[in-house]
């Protein structure tokens, strides 16, 4: 069966399946090998060569660009960090819906993104972050009834260059009788230059700011750091190399021949480096040494740091990944935070060249014609719970009632899960039923004979003799305090006269207290009923909030309840205290 092209309705053409395009050439204008010495780099030199690349010619810009990442081992060191964590990212496959059609398409681009042709392109891919846009011509291999890329071929960008008649058309160099035409209206052919098919190559255009292609990339931000910094570099060279040697001048008399000068020179000079000079000796020459003497290196040093700091800013957004300091740890949290700001642009950026250069062609030439909607390859790490955070869910949510899938725990954290016959590490947790309303039965008692009543003492009473004296030789009571009566008597003497019957004081007491127990045990069971109800009953945690918002629970049996037990403390209370006052005064 053909694989028609959707755009002409023909075969796509066979070239597409045999050399990539966009290679080398030994005689012409796209040479394997190209140099530009960048000791001859000065700042009028590069700002004429941006200039230039503004005008559509950036061939010295783009040689530039590419040695300065060799001679920089700073902006090296952090565009390859920037470049290497997106290219290490998970890459997953969306399908475009539910439908057989759909998920056979994703199925072919996961088969595809399986043999890793992608994975081991994207840091290639990313050169686009230094130089605007990167070029790659793709080797099409013809599977049964598919075409798939086998391999993507990075090309120079000084093989290529943009129109500058709109700024965004990418065109490859050719032959002088070439043209090409950028699509937009008045436009000129521009000589020199051919289109390129966009089902053969993948442009990838990363920009940095807003702007044209034309002016992108960050090594027109940082160039200019990076020759201040040779500049540094080279001078602090020349101080190391002559510190501590001690300067030469030679003199030469008015006679002297020219070949006395050249011998005088070179002694000078063999002597110890290139610190010296030669003069007549009617002439006066003064060295006036630098303020500072050896602290000077100091000057080149922080002028180096202080330039690669500000490339890390531009390349990295901060200056945490290359430069640690002590004590910094909340800063270096932050760094973080902005470098994976970044790192997901990069990403989003390329996740959108793949889909439009590489798994839409992929799909129309597989499966006839344009689809209606694509399957969408994504670069990056997925919106995830920390594992530590998903664990205390769990722990603190599972007794409450929360369900969560087994299998979707071992995919969170990336463990498989056990087999039959595995040794495993860990137990199951056992369920903790509900425990229903635990209510005792009444307890029989026999009938317990009660004291009789007698007349309360008034202050009308008759004291018996010797009474009168023995108060006045006493301090005044304190029971007179004692507020408590049961039956006119007080709560002391109910106990006296139950101890002279029954010999058992504690066993009125334990009465007292197991009744009022009873009836805080039986105020509770009646509150706690409906509320053990709705944690049975409702379906989630909203519902059962809301069932406990709006419950009225019958708390005036245990108010009334503690009443009586706060009571009969304060009444124990007063016997204890009278029962050691009487213990103190012989009873």
């Amino acid at each position: 069966m053909a694989l028609i092209d959707p755009k002409t309705g023909r075969p796509f053409p066979p070239s597409m399946l045999m050399r990539p395009v966009g290679g080398a050439t030994v005689v012409g204008s796209r040479p394997a090998i190209w140099t530009t010495p960048l000791g001859a780099i000065d700042p009028g030199t590069l700002a004429s060569m941006l200039a230039e690349a503004d005008q559509g010619n950036s061939l010295e810009w783009h040689n530039f660009a590419e040695q300065i990442e060799t001679r920089d081992l700073h902006y090296l060191g952090v565009l390859s960090t920037r470049k290497r964590s997106v290219a290490q990212l998970p890459i997953a496959v969306t399908p475009a819906g539910p439908s057989a059609a759909q998920k056979k398409q994703a199925d072919l681009i996961q088969t595809w993104l399986d043999r890793q042709v992608l994975r081991r392109s994207l840091f290639d891919f990313l050169d686009a972050i230094g130089k605007g846009f990167t070029v790659h011509a793709i080797e099409w291999g013809l599977k049964p009834g598919a075409y798939i890329p086998d391999r993507f071929i990075f090309r120079p960008q000084r093989w290529f260059d943009i129109s500058y008649q709109d700024g965004e058309s990418v065109k490859i160099r050719d032959d002088a009788s070439a043209g090409f035409t950028p699509d937009m209206a008045n436009a000129t052919v521009e000589g020199g230059f051919s289109a390129l098919d966009p089902r053969t190559v993948v442009i990838h255009k990363h920009p940095s700011w807003s702007g044209l292609t034309l002016q992108s990339g960050l090594t027109r931000a940082i160039c200019w750091a990076s020759m201040f910094k040779f500049f540094t570099v080279r001078d602090w060279g020349v101080f190391i190399q002559n510190y501590g040697i001690p300067g030469r001048l030679g003199r030469f008399g008015q006679g002297s021949s020219e070949h006395d000068r050249d011998v005088l020179w070179r002694a000078l000079t063999d002597y110890g480096g290139m610190l010296a000079a030669m003069i007549p000796k009617e002439m006066d020459f003064e060295l006036i040494e630098a303020k500072g003497g050896a602290g000077a290196a100091e000057v080149h040093e922080n002028r180096v740091k202080w330039l690669d700091e500000q490339i890390s800013k531009a390349v990295l957004g901060q200056t945490g990944t290359t430069d640690a300091r002590t004590g910094t740890h909340a800063a270096a949290a932050t760094h973080r935070l902005v470098q994976e700001d970044i790192e997901r642009h990069d990403a989003l950026l390329l996740s959108v060249t793949i889909n439009e250069q590489v798994v839409r062609p992929m799909i129309n030439m597989s499966f006839g014609g344009p689809a209606e909607d694509y399957p969408l390859v994504l670069i990056g790490r997925p919106d995830e719970v920390p594992v530590s955070d998903l664990v205390s869910l769990l722990q603190w949510a599972g007794p409450q009632g929360l369900k969560v899938k087994a299998d979707d725990i071992y995919a969170r954290t990336g463990l498989e899960k056990p087999e039959e016959g595995d040794d495993v590490i860990g137990i199951t947790a056992q369920p903790v039923p509900v425990q229903a309303a635990h209510d005792l039965p009444p307890e029989q008692r026999a009938a317990q004979a009660v004291p009789g009543r007698g007349t309360p003492p008034t202050v009308q009473t008759d004291r018996s003799p010797g009474q009168e004296t023995q108060e006045a030789a006493e301090p005044p009571a304190q029971t007179e305090t004692v507020a408590a009566h049961v039956g006119g008597l007080t709560l002391g003497e109910l106990l006296e006269r139950h101890v002279q019957r029954t010999g058992d004081k504690s066993r009125i007491i334990a009465a007292l207290g197991e009744r009022v127990g009873g009836e805080i045990e039986q105020a509770l069971a009646a509150m706690s009923a409906p509320i053990r109800k709705a944690v049975e009953t409702s379906d989630s945690f909203e519902e059962l909030e809301a069932t406990l918002k709006s419950m009225k629970l019958p708390s005036d049996k245990l108010e009334a309840a503690l009443e009586q037990a706060n009571a009969l403390a304060f009444m124990l209370g007063d016997a204890a205290a009278l029962e050691a006052m009487g213990g103190e005064h012989g009873g």
